[in-house]
């Protein structure tokens, strides 16, 4: 019986449909565990993203929150497009192209989202004036770091050169769904094989094609990510581009990597699949597992405060915060009660801020990290409450 299987799937030409894969694992407790694994694996991964999303547009505003979302999305998106491609077999090229559609989109999101950290182009400049460009930066031009030069960032050339890391990333997010939709066109014509390497199969000259855009791509963000590594410091960029990078390279040199194992006889046919399909769904399982651990580092450094608004505002907020837990009743009744020592020296408990008193004043002034707030704050805002004995300003 079992040469008989072997024997069928070494005429299987096709991928089997969703009901010959169902009745193909019935009784393979280890086929169905691992599929049971994989959408349990997946469902989290959606939730965790769905959790992380509410957060973000609840506490982050502006356009941000948008940026954001893109890349947490990353992880889901390949998630979910890969556990459709392990039960609906046919279906894996069409789920990765759209997947890849995704990717590409959210690189430029992310280049956006770091350049944004700067909030003005003047700020840019004025950050970024005296460092240095390596050219010689992984992973393209890595070899030839000791020919390349290094150039200095000046306000002239500052724009120039984001406007070129910008074209890299906007290339890959043009050129690689283009190049998706033509593999797809491809298959469904039958001319077009997954996984199937030779000097007449276009599969390896789209995944060359897609690998140097990739690189092209990645090599910009890594550009920009050691130029603003030490100004955007407060903003956790490297577990940010830590992520990004991870999910970027797996998910184009996986594919490849599988393919030399078919290519060797590594990766077998084995019944209903043949030798391509079993090394596509190993792909797609192995994508289920790795975007499940991605996205749980993403969430701790996406789903925050900290690092993704800009530290002015997140001080801001903390002090207000903490004005409204301490103001339970009207703030004029507590002062007149003698409770204004105490409810100033609750908000000196903040652990990232300094915060110090003016206790010698009766006029009930706060001095927040050296900077003395009678009433003009850095939105303009003026609160003044008349009390019999006096005024107090905040």
């Amino acid at each position: 019986m079992a040469s008989e299987d072997v024997f069928n799937c070494s005429l299987q030409f096709e991928d089997p449909t969703t009901s010959e894969l169902i009745q193909a694992i019935d009784g393979n407790y280890a086929a169905t565990i691992t599929l049971v694994v994989a959408t349990i694996l997946s469902i989290i991964t959606f939730v965790v993203f769905m959790e992380g999303e509410v957060f973000v547009c609840r506490k982050i505003a502006s356009r941000r929150k948008v940026q954001l979302s893109f890349i947490m999305g990353i992880y889901p998106v390949f998630s979910t497009t890969s556990l459709i491609s392990l039960y609906v077999p046919r279906a894996s090229l069409v789920a990765r192209f759209s997947a890849q559609v995704y990717l590409s989109v959210s690189l430029l999101q992310f280049v956006m989202l770091i350049t944004g950290y700067f909030k003005t182009r003047d700020n840019m400049r004025r950050l970024l004036k005296g460092s240095i460009l390596p050219l010689g930066s992984p992973p393209l031009l890595i070899f030839a770091s000791c020919c390349l030069p290094k150039i200095p960032i000046t306000e002239g050339n500052l724009l120039q050169i984001v406007r070129i890391i910008k074209a890299a990333v906007l290339q890959v997010a043009v050129l690689k769904p283009i190049l998706w939709f033509v593999a797809t066109v491809l298959w469904t014509n039958g001319s077009y094989k997954p996984g199937k390497i030779g000097l007449h199969e276009p599969f390896i000259f789209f995944q060359i094609a897609s690998l140097l855009s990739t690189l092209i791509a990645l090599n910009g963000i890594i550009i920009l990510f050691r130029l603003c590594k030490e100004p955007l410091k407060n903003f956790k960029i490297t577990p940010k581009f830590f992520t990004v990078q991870l999910a970027l390279v797996l998910t184009t040199t996986q594919s490849i990597l599988i393919a030399i194992l078919l290519s060797a006889n590594v990766i077998t046919c084995r019944y209903p699949f043949s030798a391509r399909m079993r090394g596509s769904y190993i792909d797609n399982l192995l994508t289920v597992v790795e975007m499940f651990f991605f996205n749980i580092m993403a969430t701790i450094w996406y789903r925050r405060l900290e690092g993704n608004i800009d530290p002015e505002d997140q001080l801001r907020r903390r002090y207000y915060a903490q004005l409204s837990s301490t103001y339970k009743v009207d703030p004029a009744i507590q002062i007149a009660m003698g409770d204004e020592t105490d409810v100033m020296t609750s908000l000196t408990t903040s652990e990232t801020s300094s915060r110090t008193l003016d206790n010698n004043s009766n006029e009930g002034k706060i001095v927040l990290n050296g900077v003395e707030l009678n009433g003009k704050g850095t939105n303009g805002y003026h609160q003044t409450k008349d009390l019999e004995n006096g005024s107090t300003e905040i």
